[in-house]
């Protein structure tokens, strides 16, 4: 925007009837505006570039060394904004330009505001910002008061960040903002007049101004205001830069320019500020939904599977790049891996051979009565590795779930089974919190939990723990109320039954997905206590042997007669129910 301006002269074309055509790129100067410095033409010292390339002036081209080399035609820049500006800036600012003190103050002004840039991308926030705009903006421009509109809403915007010059103006100009800023309607105003525009809008006398609240601020002793908007991301409106001079039509042509300029940074500096505050906000409620769903000791074993420049992470990535059969895709320079993948790769294509022979033999003997073929001697190749697995002894493991839950959502409108569930649920959490122990998940109406999963602690208190736990949460699904239903009165008052089963025993508990992940448990003990709650009675919790002996001793308990449970695939278990919770 200095008017140095690349002024590219126009390609002659010479040709006849026995030459190929000759192009030639003349009066490339580089001096813009100032064509006759100290005296001396400067006009003639442009450098002319000779070529008998046959390539079109428009198109890419490449050297002998494939270098990629895009010649530009006349008229390229013609239509481009910047350019346009620049020739503007020329035209409207260089080019009236009487006294050298004008130029120094020009120098001095573009200056500072292109140093601005690195302030404002250095700066932490966007309260930070606004403060280096104002430090430039009030002792270089000499403006008697500087402040910022931030839309609020399509109706309405806030005045904040007031600055004014000299004590003496801090009543008088700068009142009507206050700590948090005021927030003003739109309509009416020169603020709303850029949002709509999306150009600056300049009074240079506010008494003649036919907006009301320049009128006010007339009586302040602001006689000139000039409003700039605050665009982000392209061309949306976010507010203005609002600065303004007790003399009449204040501004020049070029502070108009710069402040506009200065905009511009800011806007975009906003835009990267707030897209910075968006994502660390949503990095973090990523992390607390993670810590909700894994465990916190499993999530520091996981972490650096996600962090890029971890080996475990590396690691992961390339054992994923394995293919179905094995073979690698990332490919190695050296010749020793090439060799051995080329080794590798016969190996498996006999491997896939002997393995698809194997089927066709197998399937001829059986008489194509269906075959189970055995494939534990090809090894298919691994797709994916688990984020976590780990084997753990002594968890105990609670289920619950609602009875004749299906047949009861049949009467029942969806959004009134999720608020059941979710009402039920939440005080479900609230116990688990109480007594210590971990919920796992929720499927449908179950809803599962563990104890001595990942707490050092005795297993005899996690027990009595999950114990205590269960004989609250018969309590507490009491306290719910089912949807009233129209052959029940309105006083009535319905609540669901739950069952409850419980074991303990050890369990595999590992981290499943990457998009997605989720810990799970799974085991026959994760079996067993599922089968105790489904062959459980409603209100009624239902225990295995091996639970029982941890709590038998405890006074505070008293248990039915034991019972034999048949578990399918499993065989029979002694079980004990545990007497009616009041």
């Amino acid at each position: 925007k200095m008017g140095f301006l690349a002024s590219i002269g126009e390609a002659e074309f010479e040709a006849d009837d026995n030459k190929k055509p000759n192009r030639r790129l003349s009066s490339m100067s580089f001096s813009g505006n100032f064509l006759n410095v100290d005296g001396v033409d400067r006009r003639g010292s442009a450098t002319s570039v000779d070529s008998t390339d046959e390539t079109d002036l428009t198109e890419e081209s490449r050297t002998c060394d494939g270098t990629s080399v895009k010649v530009l035609s006349e008229g390229y820049y013609e239509d481009d904004t910047s350019i346009m500006q620049a020739k503007e800036f020329d035209a409207n600012v260089l080019a009236k330009l009487t006294t050298l003190e004008e130029s120094h103050m020009l120098l001095r002004r573009t200056r500072a505001v292109s140093a601005l840039a690195s302030r404002l991308m250095g700066a932490p926030d966007e309260q930070a910002c606004f403060e280096e705009v104002t430090k430039l903006l009030v002792p270089l421009f000499r403006v008697d008061r500087a402040s910022y509109a931030l839309l609020v809403d399509s109706e309405h915007f806030l005045v904040r960040n007031v600055t004014v010059n000299h004590r003496k103006h801090a009543i008088k100009m700068g009142f009507d903002a206050g700590d948090r800023g005021v927030v003003k309607p739109l309509k009416g105003t020169a603020v709303g007049s850029c949002a709509q525009t999306l150009k600056q809008q300049y009074t240079p006398r506010t008494k003649d101004s036919p907006f009301e609240t320049h009128k006010l601020i007339y009586s302040m002793g602001i006689n000139s205001v000039l409003a700039t908007p605050i665009l982000v991301d392209g061309n949306k409106f976010a507010g203005c830069i609002v600065v303004s001079l007790t003399i009449e039509d204040g501004f020049k042509v070029h502070d108009r320019i710069l402040i506009s300029d200065i905009a511009a940074m800011l806007g975009a500096n906003i835009y990267s500020k707030r897209m910075k505050q968006a994502a660390e906000k949503s990095n973090k409620m990523s992390r607390e939904m993670l810590h909700a769903m894994i465990p916190s000791k499993v999530i520091e074993k996981i972490e650096c599977f996600w962090d890029e420049s971890s080996e475990a992470y590396l690691h992961r990535h390339s054992c994923n790049s394995v293919g179905i059969f094995g073979s690698e895709t990332n490919m190695d320079d050296s010749e020793h891996s090439r060799s051995f993948k080329k080794e590798k790769s016969k190996r498996d294509l006999r491997e896939k051979i002997d393995f698809l022979n194997q089927m066709n033999r197998e399937d001829s003997q059986c008489d194509n009565f269906g075959v189970v073929v055995d494939s534990s001697k090809k090894e298919l190749g691994l797709t994916s590795q688990a984020l976590y697995a780990e084997n753990v002894d002594n968890v105990v493991i609670l289920f619950t779930d609602i009875v004749g839950f299906s047949k009861m959502s049949l009467d029942m409108k969806p959004i009134e089974v999720v608020d059941m569930l979710q009402n039920l649920f939440c005080r479900f959490d609230n116990l688990c919190d109480k007594h210590g122990v971990q919920k796992l998940e929720t499927i449908g109406d179950a809803y599962i939990c563990t104890a001595g999963l990942f707490v050092d602690g005795n297993v005899n208190d996690a027990a009595r723990n999950v114990l205590n736990l269960a004989k609250d949460m018969i309590r507490e699904t009491r306290k719910v109320r089912l949807p009233r239903r129209e052959t029940l009165s309105q006083d009535s008052f319905v609540s669901p039954q739950i069952r409850v089963g419980i074991h303990v025993g050890n369990v595999t508990c590992g981290v499943l997905g990457q998009r997605l992940p989720k810990f799970t448990v799974f085991g026959s003990a994760v079996n067993l206590a599922a089968r105790m709650e489904q062959t459980s009675r409603p209100s009624r919790i239902h225990v295995t042997e091996d639970f029982h002996k941890l709590v038998s001793f405890e006074e505070d308990y008293e248990w039915d007669d034991c019972s034999e449970t048949t578990v399918k695939n499993m065989g029979k278990f002694h079980s004990y129910l545990l007497k009616e919770v009041l």
